[in-house]
């Protein structure tokens, strides 16, 4: 059985952009295009990908926008906001600065997150105590892997322009197992773990909350809108809301 994924679409995640364009570009007429929203079970999915009882070939986007195209077809993994930017949170402080391995990865990252410390720290900083916008503090998430490129990165463009048929699939971290059978026809067994002193530094207050669901709310509404055109259960979507 061949794998779901033929060929990826870039290997590195700093590319030269007359290269990006000509290899979008080119993806075969007709194809399946996987948009793998950072920290939403890629691993997971990957591995159900693999293991597919479909036998298809899928071209992955991962940290960058996809194309759009009449003739192509879409599979979107997403998240809950909050869970997404949580584990975004967690790994990057444990990867930049907890063990130091990416520390010079990306400008300002690491300031930033030493910085703030917590996500919560951060979370509580983006608006002032009149609501108003703090805009260093909204500045400086933007630095942060995976919380930068949030799933209106991925999806704001390509939803002005695709039509509802042309989502084959929205498979959500928070139903993962259920709807990598229902897609792949896999019984996914992969099972993540997580460090606790890492978990910590993600929890959220009542405020924390608030503002991370004010900054996404755009993320919000493509959810919403997912699940308006028919491609999120009621129950899934009702659960990440």
């Amino acid at each position: 059985m061949k794998s779901w994924i033929k060929k990826r679409w870039y290997q590195s995640e700093i590319w030269d952009r007359r290269l990006q364009i000509k290899d979008m570009w080119s993806v075969p007429q007709n194809s399946t295009v996987l948009i793998h929203i950072g920290k939403s079970g890629g691993r997971t999915i990957k591995n159900g990908i693999q293991n597919a009882t479909q036998n298809k070939d899928v071209y992955e986007v991962h940290i960058r926008k996809p194309i759009y195209r009449p003739d192509l077809k879409y599979i979107i993994i997403a998240r809950n906001p909050i869970s997404r930017v949580q584990s975004a949170f967690r790994w990057r402080y444990k990867w930049v600065v907890e063990e130091g391995k990416q520390r010079d990865r990306f400008h300002r990252e690491y300031e930033v997150l030493v910085k703030y410390g917590t996500l919560n720290n951060l979370a509580e900083a983006l608006y002032d105590e009149d609501g108003s916008i703090n805009k260093m503090a909204q500045k400086d998430i933007r630095h942060i892997h995976h919380i930068r490129e949030d799933i209106s990165f991925y999806l704001a463009e390509l939803l002005q322009k695709c039509l509802p048929e042309q989502i084959e699939a929205v498979l959500m971290q928070e139903n993962l197992d259920e709807d990598i059978f229902k897609v792949f026809g896999y019984h996914n067994e992969l099972t993540s773990h997580r460090n606790p002193d890492i978990e910590s530094k993600s929890s959220l207050s009542d405020l924390g909350i608030k503002n991370l669901m004010h900054f996404f709310r755009q993320d919000y509404e493509i959810l919403t809108k997912l699940y308006c055109w028919g491609k999120l259960d009621r129950e899934v979507f009702f659960k990440v809301m």
